[in-house]
């Protein structure tokens, strides 16, 4: 019986190493930076940055889902506009073929900014943006439904009305 214990703990802690191995292999997985395998016959390489906005109370904050436009004026065809957006934290990352490249950003209530970047073979381009509002409302509504929300208002202001006409 005793042989029959000890077996079953070694099973058990063996067991349990693997589990942890397992874990911890998982978990550097997730901690290892991507690895992009976008390749271009005349080779290519990454243009990453930032975009920041200044806010209403002059605070400079990441922007958000704004989206980045990478145009090359000499290419054609598929390699001639790449696009990507930020994440939350405002960053970008994006892998283009060699050459020059316009890239741009035009997020809703800033004003737009454009900057030359060059990119050559295996290297990696910076652009940071810092944008200024552009003091131009962003509107909440589609301009139909203003008017549709006005149809709206008045329709039961003169039902309110005929309502209370017939309580009188």
């Amino acid at each position: 019986m005793t042989g029959c214990a000890c077996e079953r703990g070694f099973k058990m802690r063996l067991i349990a190493c693997a589990l942890g191995i397992v874990f911890l292999l998982g978990f550097l997985m997730l901690r290892a930076p991507p690895v992009f395998a976008q390749t271009f016959a005349q080779g290519g390489g990454a243009i990453y940055g930032t975009v920041y906005g200044f806010t209403w109370d002059d605070r400079l904050v990441p922007l958000a889902w704004v989206q980045v436009t990478a145009s090359d004026p000499v290419a054609s065809g598929p390699y001639a506009l790449f696009t990507t957006s930020t994440e939350g934290n405002g960053a970008f990352l994006m892998y283009v073929p060699v050459g020059t490249y316009n890239l741009t950003v035009s997020p809703q209530g800033y004003v737009a900014h454009s900057s030359m970047v060059s990119v050559s073979d295996g290297s990696s381009s910076t652009a940071t943006f810092y944008l200024e509002e552009s003091h131009i409302p962003i509107p909440e509504f589609p301009t139909q439904m203003v008017s549709v929300m006005m149809v709206m208002a008045v329709a039961a202001t003169l039902l309110a009305r005929r309502t209370n006409k017939g309580k009188r």
